[in-house]
């Protein structure tokens, strides 16, 4: 088959020249309209419960809420695995199902079993289903503060809520977005006891007439004739004054008022689970959540339009800090990282090339096998609907150097038959095309075994199960495809190409081999010799080096991931079970404060306790505090991690504290059983 392959470019070079040139057009634009991300898709489908249960302590939480719901969940139709996590108020349940079930089907299934399980729940706790989002999803967190103090964190957080957050909301790809920091705005009724005696009063009168007080009715049709206007009655509040005139009862044929009973004012939430701080300051953090197979960046990106609208409007005279934590940073730097050691492994290769080859030409016609493999893997990506990410670059920085080898030995050889075929008489040399199709025929089964011996090394990624695979099997995918393009290139491309440059500059030169090659050649001569005469050393030698390799890694630690750089620190701070908010806050603020002054640092967020709606079932006690590394403050990140552990030791004696990273924490939490890298 390969022959015949040969053959037919050879035979059709105009039209194998043109398609090479179609293939990297179409897959250089293919390469810029893949989604971005981190780490491959690694969303198991997974359905998110979520229970408020307001001053429940955690042992009735876990007891009335969570052990109903696990048990009603574990019964239903697919499910691997249900998970949760209980605490002040809250209960959190994950139903796991195995990988490739569809994630709508899964949710209906959750939800059937949900009707049922909510006559197993106490009165008034009613479990949510939270909208679909990635493992990665937490991409931004924005901070929003008051640097002069003119305008409140309550101010600001009515702002953020009543507006922003429903912006950035309606943005496509946003599964949900969660505010924390200050107080959500209530409508509160503050009751007076000596005044429902004198009326006769009850509570749950007043409760009664507040809940029945916000809301409009329909009355009907009234007929006028040929006209049935409809008689709407609106009772929606607009301010506290309406519903200061709300009727409780009515008393001698006098109606009692809410107002004559008790106060109405706007005020901040009196339940507070979490709260929040910006570079040391009372601020309000707003945390995007994406959904699956959304590209980050391109959803980062419109995030920060929106932000920049709104700091010309809503948020003016507001600090606003986009970059709290932000997923794509780290993006760009993986991949910055990754395609400098593609761009520096192909300076390489082509100064290696240029060495060993010893001609431009030949240099040009190997080169060319890597933008044409690189091409072939991105439009074999984009028909699988694989997107960029640090595993796939990575497997094709990987392969950068292997992609032209099928090409140097195809073009080696049909340059020596080319040089042998030259030095024949007039009469007896043969046609060029005929030569360089049997020049490439005669190392095809060398080309071909090649590849597939390092395609056989990979194959064993594919057979890993569960989150190793989908997090390494793009490794092995991409160096796969990568290689066996340059196998396709190297049997029709070169070919084609030496057809087109070799014939009249190997006329010209007399040269078969370059000064590196010869003294090489030599070199390894010698080295053989050498081997061959002092065998039963080096066997030895062999068996010694072999048994101090598996001791080393049989005694070395393990984990599932390295240890990356966000740019990103996480600090974790854990004080008794039983501290209270206040004291909580104090901590963390005086945490956000020294960080905030330690050199090499952008910017610091603190978040104590949880927010509405976040999965989070952490307690008050709980601070996490975010600090960016400033790249251009000229001291190294080591340093900067070591200053903060010796301030975290001298001024937190006894606290449990740890430093962190946000993407490795938020694996980690996805996947409890995994053990990653710790910086």
């Amino acid at each position: 088959m390969l022959n015949r392959l040969i053959a037919f470019s050879l035979k059709n070079r105009l039209f194998v020249i043109v398609a090479a040139l179609l293939i990297a057009g179409v897959g250089s634009w293919q390469v810029l309209r893949m989604p971005v991300d981190v780490l491959p898709d690694l969303n198991r489908p997974t359905v998110t419960i979520m229970t408020e249960a307001h001053a429940m302590v955690p042992e009735d939480v876990e007891q009335l809420v969570t052990l109903p719901l696990e048990r009603m969940f574990s019964g239903a139709t697919g499910v691997q695995r249900v998970r949760s996590s209980s605490g002040q108020g809250l209960s959190v349940t994950y139903v796991e199902f195995d990988w490739g079930q569809d994630i709508y089907r899964c949710r209906q299934i959750v939800q059937e079993k949900l009707q049922l399980a909510r006559n197993l729940l106490p009165e008034g706790i009613e479990p949510a289903m939270m909208p679909i989002s990635s493992i990665m999803g937490q991409i931004q967190m924005i901070g929003v503060y008051s640097k002069d103090g003119s305008r409140s964190v309550d101010e600001i957080r009515a702002v953020v809520d009543n507006d922003l957050r429903y912006r950035l909301s309606s943005l496509q790809g946003v599964a949900k977005v969660i505010t924390m920091g200050g107080a959500p705005r209530q409508l509160q009724v503050e009751v007076d006891e000596e005044k429902m005696r004198t009326h006769g009063v009850s509570i749950l009168e007043v409760a009664e007439a507040v809940e029945k007080s916000n809301m409009n009715a329909g009355g009907g049709f009234l007929t006028l004739g040929q006209k049935a206007p409809v008689v709407t009655v609106t009772g929606l509040l607009h301010d506290e004054k309406d519903l200061g005139l709300a009727v409780v009862k009515e008393t001698e044929g006098r109606p009692v008022l809410i107002r004559d009973v008790a106060s109405v004012s706007f005020g901040p939430a009196l339940i507070r689970v979490g709260d929040a701080g910006v570079s040391g300051h009372d601020g309000v953090i707003i945390i995007v959540m994406k959904q699956p197979d959304v590209d980050t960046v391109a959803l980062t990106k419109r995030v920060n339009e929106v932000l920049a609208q709104s700091e010309a409007g809503l948020l003016q005279g507001l600090e606003v800090v986009p970059d709290l934590f932000q997923l794509s940073n780290f993006i760009d730097r993986a991949i910055h990282n990754v395609l400098e050691a593609v761009r520096d492994g192909g300076l390489l290769v082509v100064l290696v090339l240029f060495l060993f080859l010893g001609n431009i030409r030949s240099t040009v016609i190997t080169l060319t096998a890597i933008p044409l493999s690189l091409a072939l893997t991105a439009l074999v990506f984009s028909f699988l609907d694989i997107g960029i990410n640090t595993m796939t670059l990575g497997g094709i920085a990987v392969a950068v150097g292997a992609l032209v080898d099928d090409a140097i030995v195809d073009m080696e050889n049909i340059f020596r038959r080319l040089k042998e075929n030259a030095r024949l008489p007039l009469e007896q040399r043969r046609p060029t095309l005929r030569v360089i199709y049997q020049a490439s025929c005669e190392v095809r089964s060398a080309i071909l075994v090649g590849t597939a011996l390092v395609v056989l090394v990979y194959l064993p990624l594919f057979f890993l199960t569960g989150m190793e695979g989908r997090l390494f099997a793009p490794i092995g995918l991409a160096y796969i495809v990568s290689v066996v393009s340059s196998l396709l290139v190297a049997v029709t491309v070169t070919p084609v190409l030496c057809q087109l440059l070799l014939p009249a500059y190997v006329e010209r030169t007399a040269k078969d081999e370059t000064w590196i090659v010869r003294h090489l050649k030599s070199g390894v001569a010698r080295l053989i010799r050498g081997s061959v005469r002092y065998g039963t050393l080096i066997l030895v030698g062999l068996v010694v080096a072999v048994t101090l390799s598996i001791a080393g890694l049989l005694t070395r630690g393990t984990t599932f991931l390295p240890a990356f750089d966000e740019g990103t620190l996480q600090i974790n701070m854990v004080l008794p079970p039983d501290t209270g908010l206040d004291a909580s806050v104090a901590y963390g603020r005086k945490l956000e404060i020294l960080l905030r002054d330690v050199d090499g640092v952008h910017s610091v967020a603190r978040r104590t306790g949880r927010a509405a709606g976040d999965e989070h079932a952490e307690g008050v006690n709980m601070s996490e505090v975010l600090v960016n590394i400033d790249e251009n403050a000229g001291r190294e990140r080591e340093e900067v991690i070591s200053e903060i552990r010796t301030l975290l030791k001298d001024n937190f004696p006894g606290v449990a504290t740890a430093v962190d990273q946000p993407l490795a924490h938020l694996i980690s939490r996805k996947s409890p059983s995994k053990s990653l890298g710790r910086i």
